[in-house]
């Protein structure tokens, strides 16, 4: 009775170490994320700040070369609305690159792991 009380514990332990790695994987995954995307809005903040301050000097660019600033306005929402039917026509190959980009951070294997099971595994022969 005592060895199955001895196995009983140490199977009732290794299924809490299981358990407790898994969560420790999906923190680790699920804060991978979060910092994928915090880093992407950020870099959202400031393309649309460039591209504002941008388009206020190609506006006033195309103002001086056509000596009307409503014309030069007009020109330089006509080359946004080119860029935006561009992405349009674009978004398949887009959304692909941003899902492969989450795929690949998501399924990463950290080199630390490998290193670890390699030990492991040295220990065992």
């Amino acid at each position: 009775m005592n060895f199955l009380n001895k196995w009983k514990d140490k199977i009732a332990h290794y299924i809490d170490v299981r358990v407790q790695l898994a969560k420790l994987n999906v923190i680790e995954r699920s804060s991978k994320v979060l910092s994928y995307l915090i880093f992407v809005f950020i870099c959202l903040f400031i393309s649309v700040s460039v591209l504002i301050f941008l388009g206020i000097v190609i506006g006033e660019l195309f103002s001086g070369i056509l000596d009307s600033r409503p014309l030069g306005y007009l020109v330089t929402t006509g080359i946004y609305i080119l860029l935006v039917a561009l992405m349009f026509a674009l978004r398949k190959s887009i959304i692909s690159a941003f899902s492969g980009a989450f795929i690949r951070i998501l399924t990463s294997v950290d080199d630390e792991d490998d290193d670890e099971d390699e030990k492991d595994a040295a220990k065992a022969a």
